[in-house]
């Protein structure tokens, strides 16, 4: 993308308006000061750089007067966090660091965002929403590593009710971030910042400049590691894994039994660190869905592969072209960390839906089991795409959880038959390769689709993938 800076008469725009639009540019383009200073060396047009500076310290001191950013040190306890909303001057006793100390951790005040925001969402020919909505407020959060010995955590919120608009990382707004990992200590004292606003937003809901009274609806969505912590349940190596039922591990490949989106009651719980969220309104992830039984498929497939003598002569070489064949890039390789175990490339969403829709897995599984290990590679591949449907109806929704159920016990189908039978069916994998993202595929997603129904919403706005993207624009 190129960036162009052009002013037409001075005399058709105020200095202000033009210093404004060249910090704009500059912040969109990621072009910093020494970047913009050596460019007005050359260009002598264009403010020196002091002046774009200058200009830019203030539009920050206007928007931290109408939307303060606190600081907090995520090692040091939180307490009095009634104190969020209240006046600037009020609250940098007990939640901000000391003046001379640098915090780890920033935050803004949601009903404060919200506020600025309502008049957005509601003006124009076409509003997001009109006085008698519901806000459907989303939450969510994403760890990620900032190069090898730093992690940064950020919290996110988006209005449901923008639709396909949310799957955009501008539309995902930042409330918090801080450095460090993914932990419950450190989440519980996020919880705690947060904790009076959210129970304010459900039970009072929020009223705009206008006197308009807007009642809220909170949900919550991110990846297994991040919703276990926030709900306060156990991981999903646990014997009781599943976030929303009392599933046994040793049980998630059973399709005949019934698990209803409760809660579960036998795992080592904690308390939520949101509980302003009903337990209902923790929705699973549609992206890392994908990304984990994807993962699982591939895993299965190259286990088999790999025992082969000549998998390193031949057939690594071929699976490489296979995936060149179908424009994604893919290889393997051994790590030195283990050994000369065979490890392969990582892929993104849009790579695997690719791989899922076209791999020929045929080609390296010989007989009807690999014809039948394609055809569940294609079905998945389905199964997903359905969930990105904008509208379902009552039976579409029926037939998907039937079809996922089916999926699920083809997929671990034990062999049949006499060995070396003509009419033998070859086994496909174990009961133990089903996982936790499995079990709530098929079990727990069916109900979720009709539930989110009733709202009007789908799956796919709720998914992380903008709040990932918009983590990594942070890098």
């Amino acid at each position: 993308n190129q960036t162009y800076i052009k002013f037409g008469d001075s005399n058709s725009t105020t200095t202000q308006t033009r210093l404004d639009s060249i910090v704009r540019v500059c912040d969109e383009a990621f072009l910093g000061r020494d970047g913009y200073r050596h460019l007005a060396a050359v260009v002598p047009i264009l403010f020196r750089e002091y002046l774009v500076a200058n200009r830019r310290n203030k539009i920050n001191e206007l928007i931290n007067i109408q939307i303060h950013i606190g600081n907090f040190n995520i090692d040091k306890e939180i307490n009095n966090q009634s104190s969020i909303d209240d006046d600037v001057n009020e609250y940098t006793g007990d939640i901000l660091v000391d003046d001379h100390e640098v915090g780890n951790g920033a935050f803004r005040s949601l009903l404060t965002l919200l506020k600025a925001l309502i008049p957005i969402w509601k003006a124009g020919e076409n509003p997001v929403i009109i006085p008698g909505n519901t806000l459907y407020i989303k939450l969510g959060g994403d760890g990620r590593n900032v190069g090898r010995k730093q992690n940064h955590v950020m919290i996110t919120f988006c209005l449901l009710n923008e639709g396909k608009e949310v799957l955009k990382p501008d539309h995902q707004y930042c409330i918090c971030l801080y450095v460090g990992r993914e932990k419950y200590e450190d989440l519980a004292k996020v919880g705690q910042l947060f904790q009076n606003q959210l129970f304010d937003l459900k039970n009072n809901g929020i009223i705009d400049q206008d006197g308009i009274h807007w009642p809220t609806e909170l949900f919550f969505c991110g990846d297994w590691k991040f919703m276990y912590i926030i709900m306060g349940q156990s991981a999903p190596n646990s014997k009781y894994f599943c976030l929303y039922c009392d599933c046994e591990a040793t049980s998630r490949w059973d399709m005949n039994r019934t698990w209803n989106n409760t809660v579960n009651t036998k795992c080592e719980r904690k308390s939520p660190l949101f509980p302003a969220i009903n337990q209902e309104n923790y929705i699973p992830d549609e992206l890392h869905l994908l990304l984990r039984i994807s993962d699982v498929l591939m895993e299965c497939l190259f286990a088999d592969l790999i025992k082969n003598k000549d998998f390193s002569k031949q057939i690594k070489s071929a699976i490489e072209l296979a995936f060149k064949n179908i424009k994604v890039h893919f290889e393997f390789f051994q790590s030195k960390s283990t050994g000369k175990q065979w490890n392969w490339t990582s892929l993104m969403g849009p790579d695997k839906k690719i791989m899922l829709e076209k791999f020929p897995v045929s080609q390296f599984i010989p007989g009807t089991r690999g014809e039948d290990i394609e055809k569940l590679w294609r079905e998945f591949y389905r199964l997903y795409m359905f969930l990105h449907k904008a509208h379902l109806s009552d039976q579409e929704i029926d037939q998907f959880e039937i079809d996922a159920q089916n999926w699920i016990r083809i997929f671990c189908r034990p062999t049949q038959g006499c060995i070396n039978s003509p009419i033998q069916i070859p086994g496909l994998y174990r009961k133990e390769d089903v996982t936790p993202y499995m079990h709530v595929f098929a079990k727990h997603v069916p109900q979720f689709l009709r539930q989110l129904k009733e709202k009007g919403l789908s799956l796919q706005i709720l998914s992380t993938s903008s709040i990932e993207k918009k983590n990594h624009n942070q890098v």
